[in-house]
């Protein structure tokens, strides 16, 4: 078989690797691009109802459904991660919040050109906001973001109500000036269907030297004397090679990324030399540095009928499919996030270091068997779930053999750290309070589960620990940095002592952002599209 020629291949079809594949199609017309995906198409209907989702959660045909080691911070839990195995990767599967991430964010990963007044033009130039053009939006790019404020629950209001009456400022914006506050999410949907990269950017290529494939899996880079000149991948059981003239841009996620290249030989030699992979380049730091937000839930009965009386039944589900198929309105057009806040822990710290999020819904028995959904409780109810903006504990990604079909092992060492525990525990009673602050707490029945019998410290930390999860934000296992020591590739996404190679997606994050991370990934897609453009 012949090896098929191109100028540019880029792995994944994630919230970067779509913008990047969409942008080099424009920049290069007359050049040879290749977009690649494990997983199929996203012509599916449950991509197209925003609220459609929970079915995605934990459905195989789109997800990588990925577990984590077992984590002594968790008392010795795995850890259920999900991951798209599909066009557009997480971003037609994830739950649509819109949140850049504090201004200090950028500031703080002290790397030359992504500091927020570097990156925000980036945030700009992909953005159709509702509020319009400003300092802070703009309403000509292709990723649609939408205010839930019509349909917005009334429970969800009354959250907001008590954060108020708590002392949190409201915050109509916390994509604007600011972040800290309370307020309703702003959502990546457009007209109520869902506004993933896949459906804004590669359904408008029209580009006859655009090539996509689906339902190939990468099983390594080719490298040639320091040069990155090709992939390996697999297609229905058989090998194939793709050749790169110019660059390899891999966009495959926090797990994939790291997981291709020490299948590459890049990685940690002492760690690689257990495998039978051929060495390439000692990088200690790739599949290094893991950071997620751990959350923990707190679930309430509701006296009030909630999105579970809503979405559960299943004469609701058909009245609320046919108002979403004939007029795109109802709950069917929103995620079950709808509100949040971002608060400080204390007084005195310069930044918000707590997300708040805010469901008026309950799915307690979601992922189990026979259950396989994000599946509403038979009966009213409302959850409140803390979550760490920027923990200090840090894990990792490795891969377990030389097979590229064998999952990685991943450990995010959530509370690895003492910081993060007690940080959790404040958030825990911030979150209690508000539960117990009105208007929010005249609607609230009874604590549903084993949060309810806890009081004392000690019993809240082991609460902790026995019910926090991934907020499905993994980054940083390639980060960008100036030392080969330390970091993976450099400000300009190359990788380390590796030429024509970039890592582009959540895990060149330094640090973790404030927030949901794909409007994030999708700003990394685009500014590493002008990178390549510039040659830089």
């Amino acid at each position: 078989m012949t090896n098929e020629r191109f100028d540019y291949i880029i792995i994944g079809s994630g919230s970067s690797g779509s913008i990047i594949a969409f942008r080099l199609q424009e920049f290069f017309p007359n050049k040879k691009i290749l977009l690649i995906e494990s997983g199929s198409n996203d012509n599916k209907l449950t991509v197209t109802i925003p609220a459609g989702y929970g079915y995605l959660f934990y459905n195989d045909k789109v997800n990588w459904k990925y577990k984590t080691e077992k984590i002594d911070g968790l008392n010795g839990r795995q850890d259920y991660w999900p991951k798209g195995k599909i066009l557009g990767g997480s971003s037609s599967i994830n739950a649509m919040v819109y949140i850049r991430g504090q201004q200090n964010d950028y500031n703080n990963w002290n790397i030359e050109n992504w500091s927020w007044k570097d990156v925000l033009p980036y945030f700009l130039k992909l953005e159709n906001h509702y509020l319009g053009k400003s300092k802070y939006h703009n309403n000509d790019g292709f990723i649609n973001i939408s205010s839930i404020e019509d349909e917005a629950h009334i429970l969800t209001n009354k959250f907001i109500q008590s954060c108020v009456n708590q002392g949190f400022e409201k915050n109509n914006d916390f994509n604007g000036e600011t972040q800290e506050g309370v307020g309703l999410f702003q959502l990546n949907t457009n007209k109520g269907k869902r506004s993933s990269v896949s459906r804004e950017y590669l359904r408008k290529i029209k580009n006859k030297n655009f090539k996509i494939l689906t339902k190939c899996h990468v099983s390594k880079i080719l490298i040639k004397d320091s040069i990155a000149v090709g992939i390996e991948y697999y297609r229905k059981s058989k090998k194939f090679i793709a050749e790169a003239s110019n660059e390899i841009i891999l966009s495959a996620g926090s797990i994939c990324s790291p997981q291709i290249l020490q299948l590459s030989g890049i990685g940690d030699f002492d760690y690689l030399k257990n495998f039978n992979v051929e060495r390439n380049i000692h990088l200690p730091s790739v599949g290094k540095n893991l950071q997620d937000h751990p959350n923990v839930a707190l679930h309430y009965k509701s006296k009030i009928k909630s999105l579970n009386d809503s979405l559960r039944p299943l004469h609701n589900k058909i009245i609320f499919f046919l108002r979403w198929f004939l007029n795109k309105k109802g709950p069917l057009t929103l995620s079950i996030n709808q509100a949040g806040a971002f608060i400080k822990s204390d007084p005195k710290i310069s930044d918000p270091d707590l997300q708040i999020y805010f469901l008026p819904l309950t799915a307690t028995n979601s992922g189990k068997v026979g259950n396989l959904s994000v599946s509403p409780d038979p009966f009213s109810g409302l959850t409140i779930a803390p979550s760490l903006c920027r923990p200090q504990s840090r894990g990792f990604v490795n891969i377990n053999s030389a097979n590229p079909m064998d999952y990685p092992s991943i450990n995010p060492n959530y509370y690895d750290r003492d910081e993060d525990l007690n940080l959790m525990l404040k958030a825990y009673k911030i979150s209690s309070k508000i539960s117990e602050t009105k208007p929010l707490s005249d609607f609230i029945d009874t604590k549903i589960g084993p949060h309810k019998n806890v009081d004392k410290d000690d019993e809240i930390k082991e609460f902790i620990k026995n019910f926090s999860k991934t907020t499905y934000h993994p980054v940083g296992t390639c980060s960008m940095g100036i030392s080969e020591k330390t970091s993976v590739v450099d400000s300009n996404l190359k990788l380390h002592g590796i030429k024509n190679l970039r890592v582009a997606d959540a895990s060149i994050m330094p640090k973790i952002i404030s927030g949901n991370t794909n409007s994030a990934c999708m700003m990394i897609g685009e500014k590493c599209a002008d990178l390549i453009k510039e040659r830089l």
